[in-house]
């Protein structure tokens, strides 16, 4: 029996040791994971920041895009208000100017039509008064033929 006693403090002991062996182990392990998640933790701290800052920036750079947009798009309309009161004022313009372009148009219709008016008068007096030379010369030109028979 004195073997199977040694046998089992044997047996004690080597279990003791593995026992010991793997709280031992079973520290190291339990350090480890505690390590790695400190390590994974401070990782995903890190993420986070890196992807706040990202986003930070990128709002920055959003908002001032959107400056830029909000500038633009009043420069554009301001160039449109621009641009259709400079048409509007050539319209403006153009009208005036067709208005006295008829205005003098009929002036000169009527001008035109005074003068041929006149010329037709004078036309016509010319007519009358040639006739009237007409008949006078005839006249003088039977007196002058009377004379001219009747003379000796």
């Amino acid at each position: 029996m004195a073997a199977d006693q040694q046998r089992s403090v044997a047996a004690a002991i080597s279990e003791a040791a593995d026992a010991s062996q793997l709280r031992s182990v079973n520290a190291q392990l339990v350090a480890t994971i505690q390590v790695l998640r400190a390590g994974l933790e401070h990782e995903r701290e890190r993420a986070e920041s890196a992807v706040g800052e990202a986003q930070a920036a990128r709002s920055s750079e959003i908002a001032g895009l959107r400056q830029t947009i909000d500038a633009l798009r009043g420069r554009l309309e301001q160039q449109q208000k621009a641009g259709e009161a400079a048409v509007q004022s050539v319209r403006a313009s153009a009208a005036a100017e067709i208005a006295e372009l008829q205005m003098t148009i009929v002036a000169l219709r009527a001008e035109l039509e005074a003068e041929r008016s006149q010329r037709g008068v004078d036309r016509s007096e010319r007519e009358r008064t040639q006739a009237q030379e007409r008949a006078v010369l005839e006249d003088q030109i039977r007196a002058l033929r009377r004379k001219l028979e009747t003379a000796p």
